[in-house]
């Protein structure tokens, strides 16, 4: 999807521009007279229309104004997204207008006065009675009407998220904070850490390695030659073994006719060949025994199987692994990182242990240089788990050996136990495995009046983010947009619509 650029409060206010309701021209697809729209949605039981008049039109025709600003072009594909933030923005003004009402509050005249103002001004700026004279009464009726909405809109908004209007130091609207709040974030990111980072990337595995492995565990690599066939009913599968068994049917013929094909290709050939894959397939020890010493050319009784009960056919004889076959090689690797990733980070943590030691007796960079791999400053950072907005990053955009550490425990943890100069033991990190020299602890005390502003822009955007998702995705919305959109704009051949 496009990004979307709509945010709590970005829309209503345009509410004043839009006076005329525009059918959606020639983009319709198929468009048509004589089919009625159903509606895209529901708030609280309520229905959102595509009509004239409604909110959820005046959404979109300004929605399709702003595409046509920012130079946007307007197609099908883009209709679909305006049609999408459109509903969005209805149904936040459904909710947020109906919470004011139920309040009780009511606009005062005066304020929708005010508002409508600007509206009758000449070109000076100064309030035009002929203007006002000349508009149309049932546009000043809809205008009246369109800023009173808006007010009780920006009521709630204002209550919520809060807005310019200050007594003093402190917002004059919205949820009140403690005034320890920022302090306590803003120290959250004065304390900082460098460090000397030393990464063995586990994707360098050595061959001998694999191949070692897949000695030590040659029967799991044994590739079978079978067929099989698949039913999800016992009894149905016993009953094709009886088929098979009185020559009533051909095992080829079987398969077309009976199985679901979960473990084999069209033809019936077994696709999950190595005997490791046959244990994830066969859960029961006995009939995996059973089916890997099927001879050539025998059938074996249905076995239950991860996903129904099936009946395996030896085409032809086992073949026993040879690894100096470099695809037998690649299988191992792909073996060893699927179910034993563990064994590949054990190897590699063997050698950061010993990396550590050199480097305690030695020096970092020493120890780098006898390891030929090279040492990764990594510049101050506080501890962010997750990497908030509101504190300074952790750089995993610069350092990539750290992607990932933000929401990693372990590496948060060790990284901010240790004492200036001193090594970590060796820490998982995706496909890393690190070591971590802590070089420096700054404490970082600037403290100015656009830090604070920031601190509370941040905040209100974590609040108004929250309250979005709460919203769209409370049982109170139905969002159908997608489905009529589709149905109603995008199908060449339907009939053109009219409202």
């Amino acid at each position: 999807m496009k990004k979307n650029f709509y945010s709590i409060g970005s829309v209503i206010v345009l509410l004043i521009a839009a006076f005329v309701f525009v059918l959606l021209p020639a983009f319709v697809g198929g468009s048509s007279r004589g089919t009625k729209l159903p509606p895209f949605g529901k708030y609280d039981g309520k229905s959102i229309k595509y009509e004239q008049g409604t909110d959820f039109s005046t959404n979109v025709a300004n929605y399709a104004e702003m595409f046509k600003n920012q130079g946007q072009e307007i197609d099908n594909s883009s209709y679909l997204y305006i049609f999408s933030y459109a509903f969005n923005a209805t149904v936040t003004s459904m909710a947020y207008k109906g919470a004011v009402e139920k309040s009780g509050w009511m606009v005062p005249d005066a304020a929708v006065n005010r508002t409508m103002l600007p509206y009758f001004q000449d070109a000076n700026g100064k309030y035009s009675a002929k203007i006002y004279k000349q508009t149309p009464e049932s546009k000043k009726v809809q205008l009246r009407q369109q800023v009173t909405d808006s007010l009780i809109y920006q009521r709630y908004y204002a209550d919520c998220f809060g807005s310019n209007g200050t007594v003093g130091k402190d917002s004059l609207f919205g949820l009140k904070s403690a005034s320890a709040e920022i302090p306590f974030l803003k120290n959250m990111d004065q304390e900082k850490r460098a460090f000397s980072l030393a990464a063995f990337n586990t994707t360098g595995y050595p061959d001998s390695e694999k191949i070692a492995y897949g000695k030590a565990h040659a029967e799991d690599f044994v590739k079978y030659d079978m067929s099989v066939i698949t039913t999800t009913d016992e009894a149905e599968a016993k009953k094709i073994l009886g088929r098979l068994n009185s020559n009533e049917i051909t095992f080829g013929d079987a398969v077309t006719e009976y199985s679901e094909k979960t473990y084999s290709n069209g033809q019936g050939k077994l696709t999950s060949s190595y005997a490791y894959q046959l244990k994830n397939v066969i859960p029961a020890d006995a009939d995996f025994k059973l089916v890997t010493s099927l001879a050539k050319d025998t059938t074996s009784d249905p076995v239950k199987t991860e996903k129904g009960f099936s009946i395996f056919h030896a085409d032809g004889a086992a073949v026993q692994p040879d690894f100096n076959d470099s695809d037998m090689v690649v299988v191992v690797y792909n073996y060893l990182k699927s179910y034993q990733k563990g064994h590949i980070e054990d190897y590699f943590t063997t050698i950061a242990k010993k990396f550590s030691t050199e480097a305690a007796s030695d020096g970092f960079a020493a120890a780098c240089n006898q390891y030929n791999i090279k040492e990764i400053k990594v510049p101050a950072f506080p501890l962010n788990y997750g990497n908030v907005s509101v504190l300074s990053k952790i750089p995993t955009d610069t350092v990539k050996e750290l992607a990932g550490a933000e929401s990693n425990d372990n590496f948060l943890k060790t990284a901010f136990s240790l004492k200036k100069g001193t090594l970590s033991d060796p820490v998982v990190l995706g496909n890393n495995i690190l070591v971590l020299q802590l070089n420096d602890i700054e404490n970082d005390q600037s403290d100015a009046g656009t830090m604070t502003a920031a601190f509370a822009s941040e905040l209100s955007g974590y609040d108004q983010n929250s309250a979005q998702a709460a919203l769209f995705n409370s049982p109170k919305v139905e969002n159908n947009v997608a489905s009529v959109f589709i149905k109603y704009f995008m199908n060449n051949d339907s009939q053109k619509t009219t409202n």
